[in-house]
């Protein structure tokens, strides 16, 4: 059977459904039908239910985009006690070891072109609405441009980041012939535009939402702070990009600048909306937060200090930061976290399919990684609920054979903090997914003064102040509260990133980041000796996976695979996804396969 050549870039652009829904009532009201569709834009709720249907429609694509941005790194290898529950582990078994087919399901980027197909309907019909509606007033349309806009750039982001080079038009999708002016282009064009994009409409966005559900979609909502957040990373990954292709070092050290400049709003954005907040959707008021000496106005963690008493004292530990964040969730950290919830009958079970420990969980955590980027060993927190050998239930000694990523569950530790006591999963389907949060952010900025360091800055004062911020975060979750770096051996811009990079494992693993981390790295430092296969004027970047395999991989859970994924990945390209076969069978006049996984299963060829 000939494909339609709509079949992705089309039928999935969102011209299967046209939702009106609401944080606590999801509904599809209207069919997809040009002539009903030209009815529909009349008012402010027309709007406003179509903006929610593209939260709840990014939602459904968390598991793509945890699988393209997470589990091919350094952190995770297949768990081995395989049962028939798990339905993808010889999927993921695959992509673990750098066999990645363009046959794929996960590969299909269908469902995250529908979320910004139906941020390009609310933008393409808000002028039209505002003309109509006496109701909605210049200052709410921009405050919802902002939010759509950026919710866009945000969904292309985690194209780039996946794909390198993709498909990009802010036209709305509504037929076959809509389909036209999607031709592939390349990423860091696509990325100029989206920072344009989004500078346009920084700080027109809400600082919070009011009203019952207040909280909900304050954190739940593209507001100033996510934009701001959202604009440090592109410029993050713009620099990198850049310095790897070889640019001028200003245009380099103004990325840095401006990473640091939209980091540091975004954190005074957040600390306002904190403040502005009446109340809270939980109870805060236990909490004490800290700085840790970071040197950043308004970036104060939740403390987890007076968890010493605790550890000394009881069998069991609790921690502050850990519960506020992950199982409380819409934490004061938190800036941007899709919700899932009972009340929606929207469950999240993609972290117990990943992580954790269930009849179903797909992943270990590998303890050799974790160990090489933490400093002090089990006194750091985040190594208990991140990987760690889990005992049985009862507080048995006896470990299980294996660790395990439990940041999602509930658990309580043993008090010489060397082991998870118990833990729960079966009742934390509805976690939130955290998109951005506070030393997310800071950790940005880290970045961006190691970069600074070497392109136009004072190589003194920029890795100083990215060893200060790492030291702080690495503080909030030690008990000892020494870190060890040094002025002397962690002052050079690659050094300081390599701080940054393994302070992130321990920080964010199980986040959804990790991949995405190590490929900004390889292509930062990207090298290579034959020239790249698509833009023959730079180099292949082979030079970036020998470093992130050497460095990273090969130090973690591929440890005995180090030649051979140096072989599979080859050069840039193998660090980004095949792009899914039946988008090339249905466009074959606009794509070309990505150059490493360019295979097809042989079956397929007679389709």
């Amino acid at each position: 059977m000939k494909p339609n050549k709509q079949h992705y870039i089309a039928a999935m652009l969102g011209i299967a459904m046209l939702g009106a829904t609401s944080c606590n009532d999801f509904l599809t009201i209207y069919p997809q039908d040009r002539v009903v569709e030209e009815n529909f834009w009349e008012d402010k709720n027309d709007l406003e239910g179509v903006r929610y249907g593209a939260y709840k429609q990014m939602a459904s694509t968390v598991k793509n985009l945890i699988i393209w941005g997470d589990i091919r790194s350094d952190a995770y290898y297949i768990n081995p006690d395989y049962n028939s529950q798990m339905g993808d582990y010889y999927t993921y078994k695959k992509i673990l070891d750098a066999e990645l087919d363009s046959t794929m399901g996960f590969y299909d980027w269908g469902s995250v072109y529908t979320t910004i197909n139906f941020c390009n309907k609310v933008l393409s019909h808000g002028e039209e609405v505002l003309a109509k509606d006496a109701q909605f007033t210049q200052t709410e349309w921009n405050q919802m441009k902002a939010e759509m806009t950026a919710l866009r750039a945000l969904n292309y982001f985690y194209l780039i980041r996946a794909f390198k080079d993709i498909p990009y038009s802010n036209q709305v999708i509504n037929s076959d012939e809509d389909t036209h002016p999607f031709t592939t282009t390349r990423g860091i064009d696509v990325l100029d535009t989206l920072i344009s994009d989004v500078r346009s409409v920084a700080g027109l966005g809400r600082n919070r939402f009011g009203g019952t559900y207040g909280t909900l979609d304050t954190k739940g909502q593209m507001t100033n702070t996510a934009i701001y957040a959202l604009l440090a990373e592109m410029y993050l990954w713009r620099s990198a990009l850049r310095e790897g292709h070889g640019y001028s070092t200003d245009s380099i050290g103004s990325d840095a600048d401006s990473v640091i400049f939209y980091a540091q709003r975004s954190l005074d954005a957040l600390a306002l909306q904190t403040q502005q907040t009446a109340s809270s959707q939980f109870d805060r008021s236990q909490e004490k937060t800290n700085d840790y000496g970071s040197g950043l106005s308004n970036a104060n963690l939740i403390q987890n200090e007076d968890m010493q008493n605790d550890f000394n004292a009881q069998s069991s530990v609790w921690i502050p930061s850990y519960e506020a964040i992950f199982l409380s969730g819409n934490s004061d950290e938190s800036i941007l976290e899709l919700q899932f919830n009972s009340a929606d009958q929207r469950e999240f079970k993609t972290v117990n399919e990943l992580y954790g420990h269930s009849s179903v969980s797909e992943l270990c955590t590998s303890d050799q990684a974790f160990t090489n980027a933490s400093k002090t060993g089990t006194t750091d927190t985040r190594l208990w609920y991140t990987c760690t050998k889990r005992t049985e239930d009862s507080g048995s000694q006896d470990e299980l054979s294996d660790p395990f990523m439990l940041k999602w569950s509930r658990c309580s530790f043993l008090s010489d903090g060397s082991k998870v006591r118990t833990y729960h999963t079966s009742s934390y389907t509805y976690n939130n997914w955290i998109i951005y949060r506070m030393t997310d952010v800071m950790l940005m900025m880290a970045e961006a003064y190691a970069v600074k360091s070497e392109h136009g800055g004072t190589k003194a004062t920029d890795t100083k102040k990215c060893r200060d911020i790492v030291d702080a975060i690495h503080k909030r979750s030690q008990l000892d509260q020494t870190t060890g770096l040094s002025a002397t051996t962690d002052n050079t811009e690659q050094k300081c990133i390599d701080l940054v990079m393994k302070e992130r494992l321990l920080e964010l693993t199980g986040e959804g980041k990790r991949w995405f981390d190590l490929v900004r790295y390889a292509e930062r430092f990207a090298g290579g000796h034959n020239p790249d296969p698509l833009e023959p004027q730079y180099t292949d970047g082979a030079d970036g996976v020998t470093l992130i395999v050497d460095n990273y991989l090969a130090k973690g859970a591929y440890s005995r695979k180090a030649s051979v994924l140096k072989n599979r990945i080859k050069n840039r390209y193998g660090l980004y996804s095949p792009y899914y076969y039946m988008e090339l069978r249905a466009n074959k006049y606009l794509f070309n396969q990505n150059p490493v996984w360019n295979r097809e299963k042989a079956i397929l060829a007679g389709e």
